[in-house]
């Protein structure tokens, strides 16, 4: 915030009286701003209103989640989820309010930083490896050793499962 303060101030004096240069400054920025942008996250809108539905469909599975399953439900996904083409790197837990097991992107720093959560961390990453290939019987062995009761599968996902929720992305699927 200061910093962003200080480069008003300065912008300011730079500028004063001169709208011309701080155009010729500016405008040539955003527009690269908003092509980087475009670039990094192309399966999601640019500007994501509050009342609109989101464009991803990553996103639109993890907003499904959070209105139409339990608090207390534990999921599993692909660890790597976050740099799957498309996912747009929308993150499960804030976006859905629920649990899952460990990922290889966000929970790897935090057990980085405590030693002691490694060991829990790469065991459950190991256990969720190739999940897109998972079967039922994989699925059963997660619920069995971590209570996981929900799975967020890439398209076309397993069978013989219930999966209420479905789009061209992922599916959302209970583990009995």
């Amino acid at each position: 915030m200061l910093l962003l303060v200080i480069g008003a101030g300065l912008m300011a004096r730079l500028l004063h009286n001169r709208l011309w240069l701080g155009l010729v400054l500016l405008v040539p920025l955003s527009i690269g701003m908003y092509f980087e942008q475009r670039a990094l996250f192309p399966a999601s809108a640019h500007v994501e209103w509050p009342w609109a539905e989101p464009r991803n469909p990553w996103a639109q599975a993890f907003d499904w989640i959070r209105v139409n399953t339990p608090i207390d439900a534990l999921f599993a996904l692909n660890p790597d989820h976050m740099h799957l083409p498309g996912e747009d790197e929308n993150g499960f837990r804030a976006r859905a309010e629920r649990s899952m097991l460990a990922d290889m992107v966000k929970d790897k720093g935090a057990a980085s930083m405590f030693p002691p959560l490694a060991t829990q961390w790469w065991e459950q990453v190991q256990d969720e490896k190739n999940l897109q290939h998972f079967q039922k019987p994989d699925f059963e062995r997660l619920r069995q050793k971590y209570s996981v009761n929900w799975v967020v599968v890439e398209q076309p996902g397993p069978t013989g499962m219930e999966c209420p929720y479905e789009n061209s992305a992922v599916r959302v699927c209970r583990i009995d």
